[in-house]
């Protein structure tokens, strides 16, 4: 189990590095379309089609993983400096199954849209240019299952670690 956590570690951390560069080429574009567009009059074609159906959906929906990885998600410690240690690994532990449940759910749903749009082609039209949107739509099933997997391997962790020590305590019985 340890061994499919380090690989899926290495997963994330690439999945991320092409969140960067989706980052880093989305300035790129948008610093071109506006050079283009007050220099020599001619904006880029798609520039807005292209940002948000592509660079914005890299850049948030892969690095979800790593974000959880690097433990740098949102949460809400309003009551969990009340509990005790073995209470917050609890609610850890379940926390890992919920969001790991909903990541899956959400890629199972977006799963059905992708293909759907897969099927009708999606496209936009901006100014003379056609842009097919049809290929994000797996970028956020792909970002979802990884962070599913990846929660669902945290929790499996959580309880071999707890098998362990319960076992440890029975051996010093």
């Amino acid at each position: 189990m340890k061994n499919i956590e380090l690989l899926l570690r290495k997963i994330n951390q690439l999945i991320t590095l092409i969140g960067g560069a989706a980052i880093a080429l989305m300035m790129v574009h948008i610093t071109a379309d506006i050079v283009a567009r007050f220099f020599i009059n001619k904006p880029l074609p798609g520039t807005i089609t292209i940002v948000a159906h592509y660079y914005m959906i890299i850049a948030i929906f892969l690095p979800l993983a790593y974000t959880e990885q690097c433990k740098a998600s949102i949460s809400v410690e309003l009551i969990s400096g009340f509990f005790s240690a073995r209470v917050n690994k609890f609610v850890d532990m379940f926390g890992c199954l919920f969001v790991s449940i909903t990541s899956f759910l959400i890629a199972y749903v977006s799963w059905g849209v992708a293909l759907k749009n897969l099927a009708s082609k999606t496209s936009v039209m901006q100014g003379d240019y056609t842009i097919p949107t049809w290929p994000s739509y797996f970028i956020l099933c792909f970002g979802a299952a990884l962070l599913g997997v990846y929660c669902l391997v945290k929790f499996l962790l959580y309880l071999m670690k707890n098998e362990e020590e319960t076992q440890m305590i029975e051996e010093q019985k």
